[in-house]
């Protein structure tokens, strides 16, 4: 979990229990709002904790067997299979425990008691896994964005490249010149890649879609392809921002469609020149999405001419 500032410890108290634990988070948790957790902890300042807000947790020991595969505590430090004990791993409620952790440092300063979150542990069903668990809470309070459904899928599915690959590259709050998904669709898998559905069932621990015509989840791919368009457009001059946008990626798949194919486009991509990308942007160095159009047909005649020629 990705935050923006050190938070101190925060102890968590199981209701109708007394055993009290740390608070841990999975590692494919979204990352926190600084703002949201600031608003909760400006309103505790002011009302204190309702304890009739309790958070949902799960036991350390017991989300390793389903489907979390590493935890990290409060600050995104890795936790140790051998400290599991010690804590909870947070199901719901990830803004409101850093929130409780400010609060108690201004308790701490005021010369007051600190305070220890109330809790409410979670039972899943037989087979559910914790991502599948928050997936369906979110879903309801519709909090999660696609770079939470991307990174909840990749935890279930280390092994999956393409899912390892969006995850890396995704745009997030804390990585704010990552790729949105739908140019990763156009990247990796030339347009028709994963849908938010697609994502969904994938944090259910779905492999097939479909009721009547059953298919594989997972999307036909070339990772190669999409990793040599981007390490061409950081060669060439073009800033994260411009590689995030859909037009380049729009036109390289246009020339791969073509007749010419995947060779081809990767030709005209490498045929760039500084001259090229100032014909494809503005005054003020953005791409336009007509003018990246116009020149991309141009190279394309360009880099045909000089193959002619060559012969």
């Amino acid at each position: 979990m990705n935050t923006n500032k050190s938070f101190g410890i925060i102890l968590i108290c199981l209701f109708g229990s007394k055993e009290t634990r740390k608070a841990a988070f999975a590692s494919f948790n979204r990352d926190v709002n600084f703002k949201n957790i600031e608003v909760l902890f400006g309103k505790m300042k002011v009302k204190g904790y309702r304890n009739g807000e309790p958070i949902q947790v799960l036991n350390a020991e017991e989300a390793v067997l389903k489907g979390v595969t590493s935890m990290v505590d409060i600050n995104g430090v890795p936790i140790s299979p051998e400290e599991y004990k010690d804590y909870w791993l947070v199901i719901d409620g990830h803004h409101r425990t850093c929130a409780a952790s400010l609060y108690n440092d201004w308790l701490t300063e005021q010369g007051q008691p600190t305070i220890t979150i109330p809790a409410i542990e979670v039972e899943l069903n037989d087979g559910e896994t914790v991502a599948e668990y928050s997936t369906e809470i979110n879903i309801t309070k519709n909090e999660w964005g696609r770079e939470d459904y991307v990174n909840g899928a990749a935890s279930l599915q280390p092994d999956q490249p393409l899912l390892q690959r969006y995850n890396e590259l995704i745009k997030t709050a804390s990585n704010m010149k990552g790729i949105p998904h739908s140019t990763l669709n156009r990247i990796f898998c030339n347009g028709e890649g994963l849908s938010k559905p697609d994502l969904v069932l994938l944090c259910k621990g779905e492999k097939e879609k479909g009721v009547r015509i059953v298919k594989p989840i997972m999307p036909a791919c070339d990772i190669p392809t999409g990793n040599q368009f981007i390490s061409i457009c950081f060669e060439k001059g073009f800033r994260a921002e411009e590689i995030a946008k859909r037009y380049l990626i729009t036109e390289f798949n246009n020339l791969r469609n073509a007749s010419g194919g995947v060779d081809f486009a990767l030709k005209v991509l490498n045929s760039i020149t500084i001259e090229d990308i100032s014909a494809m942007t503005n005054a003020n160095a953005n791409l336009i999405e007509q003018k990246v159009i116009n020149h991309f047909n141009f190279m394309a005649q360009r880099v045909r001419i000089s193959s002619e020629l060559q012969k």
